[in-house]
């Protein structure tokens, strides 16, 4: 074995983890192009373990393959989110169900925190973190569950649904509907209320991306979502950015 094998899937990983994250945070855009260059350069790393990477969320269908070594963030049909909808809605109701029936205090504690720090992030108009929060919600909720194989599926699906998150912006947050769903289901897991949790997680599901295929044009096409303008910190022009994404 080579001496620079191990550091070679190391990047590989940094780089595959590092854009799975943007997508299911949310942090890129249906139909966003990104180019082989760019994710080198905003991670610090060669384009080798970028090609590795990209090849291997191509086969996942997180990416699609474009001309001159980029990729785009696929564009989703209505009928194509309305599947997704109700597949996110079987597993991740099936997640939150078995959730209520092993979630420990301090468990429940973190969820709340959360919830909490997604209002924070929505009362400031801080959609990048609101997005991430959601996110992070719904993980935390399937990782409690103990199912391994759920947890990945989960995973799995929100890679292409995590781009529609900024659809949700602003019209769709400003309902209320979304933070008392999510303490009713804190309250079922606090309470070992299986059938509660399940509902209130199926509703949550099933409201946003209704929604997000409410939005398609006659013919089924659902337009890119405009981002939201997020602050930016400066950082120094020779500082790499190896571990936190530079597309957030």
């Amino acid at each position: 074995m080579s001496p620079r094998e191990p550091a070679d899937t190391l990047l590989r990983s940094l780089v595959y983890d590092q854009l799975r994250d943007g997508l299911t945070a949310g942090r890129f855009t249906p139909g966003e192009k990104l180019t082989f260059r760019s994710i080198a350069g905003s991670l610090g790393v060669s384009m080798t373990p970028v090609r590795e990477a990209i090849r291997r969320m191509v086969a996942e269908g997180a990416f699609e393959m474009q001309p001159n070594r980029s990729v785009r963030v696929p564009l989703l049909t209505r009928d194509r989110v309305l599947e997704l909808r109700d597949l996110r809605i079987a597993v991740e109701g099936l997640g939150a169900e078995k959730a209520a029936g092993v979630a420990t205090r301090a468990q429940i504690a973190r969820l709340r925190r959360i919830a909490e720090e997604l209002m924070a992030a929505r009362r400031h108009g801080d959609f990048a973190t609101d997005r991430a929060k959601i996110r992070e919600f719904h993980f935390r909720v399937a990782a409690i569950a103990r199912q391994p194989t759920l947890q990945r599926i989960v995973e799995g699906l929100w890679l292409q649904t995590g781009p529609y998150l900024n659809l949700l912006y602003p019209d769709y947050v400003a309902s209320p509907r979304g933070p008392e769903r999510r303490l009713r289901l804190i309250k079922a897991l606090q309470t070992h209320d299986a059938a509660m949790a399940r509902r209130e997680m199926e509703a949550d599901i099933g409201g946003a991306l209704t929604y997000v295929a409410g939005l398609a044009d006659a013919s089924g096409r659902i337009a890119p979502a405009v981002p939201a303008p997020v602050k930016r910190r400066r950082r120094p022009a020779s500082a790499p950015l190896v571990g936190s994404f530079a597309f957030a």
